[in-house]
């Protein structure tokens, strides 16, 4: 799974699957354009639903028209024949409702790079998931970033096959951290 931003990264899109979480504004061509890129989303294996951040700091209508932008675009690449996953999207808990909204009883995508980075964050996220799944009652889940205890474990507690895919920072991350243990064997050698 790789997001669009990194697009240019993937040597086999038919084995790849493309979302985005990454800044709105990279893929703003294509919430202006849906039609327009169409051919290149095919290429993919399959294609996480559009992800238009309704921020909680957004007035409420603007954060419900984020999420109506998410599910009319993924519904209109899944008529065009994309393979695709639903990616559930809420803002702050006066969207609750807009959850309804989403297909039931499939496979369904969360991204939680971002917003739970911090700790209140995080509780009101774990709410959310949980609000999901009981309305949606998901065939299962695959997360892009993080897939935590604290924000999955009604999940687990439901039996519900969670399909975990590292984000592109924490690659970067590990690669970082790998980078400097090798260092700090090498400087032990010396």
């Amino acid at each position: 799974m790789i997001q669009w931003d990194r697009r240019k990264d993937v040597k086999n899109p038919s084995s790849t699957g493309i979302c985005f979480y990454c800044n709105d504004i990279g893929f703003n061509p294509i919430l202006n354009n849906p039609k327009g890129y169409i051919e290149r989303l095919k290429k993919y294996d399959l294609v996480v639903g559009i992800d238009p951040s309704p921020y909680d700091n957004m007035p409420l209508c603007v954060q419900k028209s984020q999420i109506y932008l998410n599910l009319a675009i993924t519904y209109f690449y899944g008529t065009q024949g994309i393979r695709v996953i639903p990616n559930v999207r809420l803002g702050d808990n006066r969207t609750l409702s807009c959850v309804e909204a989403f297909p039931k009883h499939t496979l369904i995508a969360i991204g939680t790079h971002g917003f739970t980075h911090r700790l209140k964050n995080r509780f009101i996220f774990a709410e959310q998931v949980m609000r999901i799944v009981n309305t949606l009652e998901p065939s299962g889940i695959v997360v892009y970033g993080p897939a935590t205890n604290e924000i999955f474990s009604y999940v687990v507690m439901k039996d519900i096959p969670i399909y975990q895919f590292d984000s592109y920072t924490m690659k970067e991350n590990n690669k970082s951290r790998i980078k400097a243990l090798r260092k700090d064997k090498t400087d032990e050698r010396e």
